[in-house]
């Protein structure tokens, strides 16, 4: 077994912040997620939003109300919990970086945040993957390396299946890695099964994301991560599911670009002033035009 570096994520136990019936929201929508993959195709079709892109943060939700009613409720739920808990991140966030520059008043992360109106939640299903899959033994197989373009993106410890019925995952290699700051790949490991960068099945996990380090300055770094499917013959047909809400300012907001830009520096001039929606378009662009 490949051997990572061990480090210690902040954990703050949620009777700190009185937000209980976290486990059971996590359990009742993630076992969802198997069953809305394996719906049938014209049902899937039904969902889908040909018009999703910016300003798609303004569009109406599609829910399954016929096929999966469930889904809506313990979608939300479990988002509105991650949202209030990542608004008291915020906060901290704030303190940390008020220490470096000086956060004028409603320009901090939590503020800007808590005034957002298009943060998003992504229920996430991985296939089970293909034997014999050229990537397979890629460490990026089921995700390839990146960052999230928001301010914080909140996560679940993901459940594995197969069929529908959740196992405990045969590849202990499968799921999660970041890049640190001096560029060492870490696993993050499920607690009790192997102490690496540690957050288990009751914990809510927190990414910082592009938008962040530039409000911040560079205070705070975005986090550079991959999820690999696991491999081997007792691997085959596992799901893996999760849950994450992508933390965002509104799409008007205005993020001031620092004198040295680090991100996506062939696209936007130092001391360039975007709003969130045109620096979401230009990546968008980047991401999905440019290459077809």
């Amino acid at each position: 077994m490949s051997s990572f570096p061990t480090f210690t994520t902040v954990s703050i136990p949620f009777s700190h912040l009185q937000v209980p019936g976290y486990s059971s929201l996590r359990t009742n929508l993630l076992h969802l997620a198997p069953r809305l993959a394996n719906l049938p195709k014209e049902v899937k079709e039904g969902l889908e939003d040909p018009h999703s892109r910016y300003p798609s943060y303004c569009g109406s939700n599609i829910w399954p109300s016929s096929a999966l009613p469930e889904l809506e409720v313990a979608f939300k739920a479990l988002g509105k919990l991650i949202f209030d808990v990542g608004l008291m991140l915020a906060y901290h966030c704030d303190q940390y970086v008020s220490r470096g520059m000086k956060i004028h008043k409603d320009e901090g992360l939590e503020s800007i945040l808590q005034r957002s109106r298009c943060h998003k939640g992504r229920l996430l299903y991985y296939f089970p993957s293909q034997q014999g899959n050229a990537d397979g033994n890629s460490m990026s197989s089921w995700c390839g390396w990146h960052t999230d373009h928001g301010s914080l993106t909140g996560l679940t410890c993901a459940i594995f299946t197969r069929d529908g019925v959740e196992i405990p995952c045969p590849d202990s290699a499968a799921g999660l890695y970041i890049r640190t700051r001096s560029d060492q790949i870490v696993k993050v490991y499920i607690l009790l099964l192997e102490l690496q960068v540690v957050y288990g099945k009751d914990d809510i996990a927190f990414q910082i994301g592009e938008t962040t380090e530039i409000l911040s300055g560079g205070y705070l770094c975005a986090t550079p991560h991959c999820v690999q499917a696991p491999k081997g013959e007792e691997s085959s047909g596992i799901e893996r599911s999760t849950f994450a809400l992508f933390m965002q300012p509104d799409w008007d907001e205005k993020l001031n670009f620092p004198e040295e830009v680090h991100i996506h520096r062939e696209l936007i001039p130092s001391n360039a002033a975007l709003t969130f929606g045109e620096y979401s378009e230009m990546l968008l662009d980047k991401y999905y035009h440019q290459k077809q």
